[in-house]
């Protein structure tokens, strides 16, 4: 058996090499589909399938609040975190984690690091060991330790053993490095929607009084009795033996316990997230439609592939006749075809390897910044699925070919003296189904890209309702006695913008705590005066920003009535409240909002709303305008803030002069994340354009593969037909019946497929709902287009071999 597979092997390379130009349209065509499905696989592997770095991931669950009887999750407060973590029965292991941000001083220039406050028990809910010291533990835990990441130890101490037990300065406080995490632990940044975060925390500090992570706001204050500041993500490990659907159930009857308590859980429940959900919830659905954009590259690669083969093994019948008068038998001649299409797609899939290289890294340019770090084509699992694509393609393709040929009789192949080439009826009829397979499912994938792309175009032209251009964004956190006291941080923040609005280049500066587009995002509970109680559960709610005295105009967001804040309206005057015009039509339809007055749900002091302003969109450019509250930093700061700067030039240009007006007034205030909102905007955008512009470029692909199975389709057609066109030249046809007698089979194949296409593209849309912004996913003018480029594609391919059965001298042929 093996001398026999090596002389298949042997055969099949030397028969390749004499056919040098079949051999290379084989190969790139596999290339091309091998490679495609090779790098989205590396991706799909390293987001969906590839095991997190945790002891038994699938039994790590988080714990979010929900509200009003949704499904959409929210953090949890201290207090209402303390009852789940005494009374839930499912979990061995609870912990909570506040994202907060440390000012590193001592190393350099100051400069901001993410980090994050957990519960002590955090590492062990992961089940993870550290690569040097010793963790955190439950209920055991130095409250002036920390455990530092793998990427932070490589980067401030270059891989030094020696560094546990040195002292970091972080927020001026010195602290203990305890432990470094190996570099397989990458924790990113837990938000309520799933969605992997930009920059996950490079270090991680214990929680305090209560083992309660602490806030951003406050690292003293005692928040073991709120219950309204959801700021805590929750992780939790289940029982061995306990089920997610069992502890849900626990959880959800403790979340109705609770709301029958505490007049503040009311209308709140409670969900729990698996941990591969929580980390890649989000981008799961638009991997796996472009998984099945590959597919339908790679079935369109196959049915060309077929397809040359088919004509090859017409050509070869005379051989394998041979073959069969002496003496081979039918599974010996199916054994060398198929040998000879397994070789070749081997071939296609080193070739395509290499392609897949190219590919992964030309994904992480164009891919969202949560996933460009995770694309990598080294992984047996990568490499495995290549070879049994590799395989399957191989057999998938080489098997029709080889039973068509390798039967049949064996007198009128080898009484005709080799003047016949052409295959049989089967041959053919199995050609024209490849072609209008290829057909049809190019047209799937070219309607799904044109959706896509109309989508984007939608998105990138959506009026977001603030100027976006020459506005600078970045950060700024206060450490020590100046970011304790709510006094220092409002005098720091108000010298900080008058020093900008001096800065040669600048026309505006303000600050908010939260950045639209790409900032976190806050939401509060209301109450409006002279409207009575809402019943349980029903309390009306809208985003809360907390901006400066000129935020507005900096960020070019009209100012509709009444006034801005100012400076004046501090913690000594009465508490004053802006709206925007959706929370204004909502309350008072009709009416002036000017004087109204609105509070927050928890709290007895009334605010009166001395202004209206425009909407903007706050949590991007897909989702619509919401009712939003503004109040004043001057009444209520954070020891963080974003500053936001708009210029008469190129933002980067003023960057020098911003940084040196910060350093002449606090060297050690770090300047962080400086962008342009226009980058914010981009990367809200970058997932629907990096899908737009991987399932396009997948279309174009496939309809030039389709193009060239057309015409290879044509051109064997033609071949087959050549005595019959000279037969019918020779007796006087006329050029254009003899064009139209060859295209009326390439227009008969296109219409079915074109047919077949938008009935399977109508079917398929529908995995796009949910993706799309403007567009309906069965949009006319997308599938009208898609239907013109393929039809004029087709018959543009089938033309040329058209044109050529002209150019037959009937004299020659004939003779």
């Amino acid at each position: 058996m093996w001398t026999d597979f090596r002389q298949d092997i042997t055969y099949a390379l030397r028969g390749l090499r004499r056919a040098p130009g079949f051999t290379a349209i084989a190969v790139l065509t596999l290339a091309l589909g091998i490679g495609a499905n090779a790098a989205i696989f590396s991706l799909i592997n390293a987001v969906l399938i590839r095991p997190l770095p945790f002891s038994d991931p699938d039994r790590i669950v988080f714990l979010w609040n929900t509200r009003g009887g949704t499904s959409t999750p929210e953090p949890i407060g201290p207090g209402r975190m303390m009852d789940f973590r005494s009374q839930t029965t499912s979990f061995s292991a609870f912990a909570a984690i506040s994202h907060m941000s440390f000012t590193l001083s001592g190393h350099g220039d100051p400069g901001q690091i993410p980090g994050s406050s957990v519960s002590s028990p955090f590492f062990d809910v992961l089940g993870v060991h550290p690569l040097l010291g010793d963790t955190f533990h439950d209920g055991h835990a130095d409250p002036n330790a920390v455990v530092l990441s793998h990427r932070l130890w490589m980067r401030l101490f270059g891989g030094d053993p020696t560094v546990v037990g040195r002292s970091v300065t972080l927020n001026q406080r010195a602290r203990t490095i305890v432990a470094v995490m190996p570099r397989e632990f990458v924790w990113p940044s837990i938000t309520a929607r799933p969605s992997p975060a930009d920059t996950g925390p490079e270090l991680w500090i214990p929680g305090g009084l209560g083992d309660i992570p602490r806030p951003a706001t406050d690292e003293d204050a005692d928040v073991r009795a709120y219950r309204n500041a959801g700021y805590l993500r929750t992780v939790a490990r289940l029982k061995p033996g306990v089920t997610v659907s069992q502890a849900n159930a626990e959880v959800a009857a403790i979340a109705t316990r609770l709301s029958r308590t505490y007049a503040e859980d009311d209308g709140r429940g409670a969900t729990l997230v698996g941990i591969r959900e929580q980390f890649a919830g989000s981008v799961r659905r638009p991997l796996l439609i472009l998984a099945g954009a590959v597919g339908f590259v790679l079935a369109i690669a196959c049915a060309n592939i077929a397809s040359l083969l088919l004509g090859r093994a017409a050509d070869r019948r005379r051989e394998i006749a041979v073959r069969r008068a002496l003496g081979a038998g039918t599974g010996r001649i199916v054994r060398q075809l198929l040998t000879e299409a397994v070789v070749l797609s081997a071939a296609g899939a080193v070739a395509g390897l290499a392609l897949a290289w190219w590919l992964s890294s030309s994904l992480i340019t164009v891919a969202p910044a949560d996933m460009a770090g995770m694309v990598t084509l080294l992984d047996p699992r990568v490499l495995g699925f290549t070879l049994v694509v590799a395989c399957a393609v191989g057999l998938a393709f080489g098997a029709a070919p080889a039973l068509e040929v390798s039967r049949g009789a064996l007198a009128p192949v080898l009484t005709d003296g080799g003047t016949r080439t052409s295959g049989s009826r089967g041959t053919t009829r199995l050609r024209d189904v490849l072609v209008t397979i290829e057909i049809a499912v190019a047209l799937v994938l070219l309607s799904g890209s044109a959706l896509l792309v109309r989508s984007f175009v939608r998105l990138t032209r959506v009026d977001t309702g603030m100027a976006t251009h020459n506005l600078l964004t970045f950060d700024v956190s206060l450490t020590g006695d100046r970011g304790a006291y709510q006094e220092k941080q409002v005098a720091f923040y108000a010298a900080l913008l008058e020093r900008l609005r001096a800065v040669p280049g600048v026309s505006a500066a303000g600050a908010a705590v939260t950045l639209p587009i790409g900032g976190d995002d806050f939401g509060t509970q209301y109450r409006v005066e002279g409207k009575p109680v809402p019943p349980a559960g029903r309390t009306p709610q809208a985003g809360y920003q907390i901006v400066m005295p000129g935020y507005f105009a900096a960020m070019g967001i009209p100012l509709r009535a009444g006034r801005d804040f100012r400076m004046a309206d501090d913690r000594r005057a009465p508490p004053v409240a802006l709206v925007n015009e959706s929370f204004a039509h909502r309350e008072w339809p009709g009416a002036d909002a000017v004087g109204r007055r609105v509070r927050f749900d928890d709290s007895a002091e009334w605010m009166t709303v001395v202004g209206v302003v425009g909407d903007i969109r706050h949590l991007g450019p897909s989702v619509p305008p919401r009712a939003e509250l503004y109040q004043s930093v001057t009444q209520r700061s954070f020891p963080f803030i974003a500053v936001v700067v708009r210029t008469n030039a190129d933002p980067y240009g003023v960057m020098p002069s911003i940084r040196r007006a910060i350093g002449e007034l606090d060297p050690q205030i770090p300047l962080a994340h400086a962008k342009t909102m226009d980058e914010h905007l981009a990367h809200a955008l970058s997932r629907p354009k990096f899908l737009s512009t991987l399932v396009t470029g997948f279309g174009a692909v496939a309809v030039t593969l389709a193009v060239i199975g057309i015409y290879g389709m044509m051109a064997w057609s033609v071949a087959q037909r050549r005595k019959e066109i000279a037969v019918r030249v020779a007796l006087g046809a006329k050029n254009r019946e003899v064009l139209g007698l060859v295209l009326r089979k390439a227009l008969l194949l296109t219409t079915i497929g074109v047919v077949a296409g938008l009935a399977a593209a109508r079917a398929a849309s529908g995995v796009l709902n949910g993706l799309l912004f403007g567009v309906e996913a069965t949009d006319a003018i997308a599938f009208g287009v898609t239907t013109a480029i393929i039809a004029l594609v087709a018959l543009a391919a089938s033309y040329w071999p058209a044109r050529q059965a002209l150019r037959v001298n009937p004299v020659t042929l004939l003779r």
